[in-house]
């Protein structure tokens, strides 16, 4: 027979493992196509629901962003070993991106909340194209938090509305 402080500490366990999953999926969907942050983030609100659409969102946007980021710093190097004719054109396409001040932000941002363009190809080309890493993390960062928020919280209301799995 179990008691009610046992009960507790295996069910923050759970949803420790739960948490730990989420994050981990969604390093690896940032990079491997078939494995789909968004139906991670789904999945853990339906079978979660002690746990908050905020800290879904911000774990599953953590786990996204240390991969993007990664694929950002990547492309920065890169380009650093680039023949000198590529270099240069790359430097006058980012001096061009540059004049535009926050519109670089802004794509970052509108790529991450939906998709469009690809956020693997917006995080390549920002880091490539000289994006300050400081506006590119909190550019992406809250794009993904609204995309992983809205996908928890719809994930939670259908869950519980439509096919009754969450009270």
């Amino acid at each position: 027979m179990r008691s009610h402080a046992g009960s507790d500490l295996q069910g923050e366990g759970q949803m420790l493992e739960i948490l730990g999953g989420l994050l981990l999926g969604c390093v690896v969907s940032g990079v491997v196509p078939v494995v789909n942050a968004e139906l991670l983030v789904a999945g853990a609100a339906v079978a979660a629901p002690g746990l908050g659409v905020p800290l879904l969102a911000a774990v599953s946007a953590t786990g996204q962003m240390i991969t993007k980021t990664g694929l950002f710093v990547v492309a920065r190097w890169a380009t650093t070993r680039l023949p000198a004719r590529a270099r240069a054109a790359l430097e006058r396409a980012a001096e061009g991106v540059g004049r535009r001040g926050g519109a670089a932000s802004s794509v970052v941002f509108a790529s991450a909340a939906t998709g469009l363009p690809p956020f693997y190809g917006v995080s390549l080309a920002a880091g490539a194209l000289g994006m300050r890493l400081r506006s590119f993390v909190v550019s992406g960062t809250a794009g993904r938090v609204l995309r992983f928020g809205v996908l928890a919280w719809a994930a939670r209301y259908l869950g519980a509305g439509v096919l009754g799995v969450v009270s």
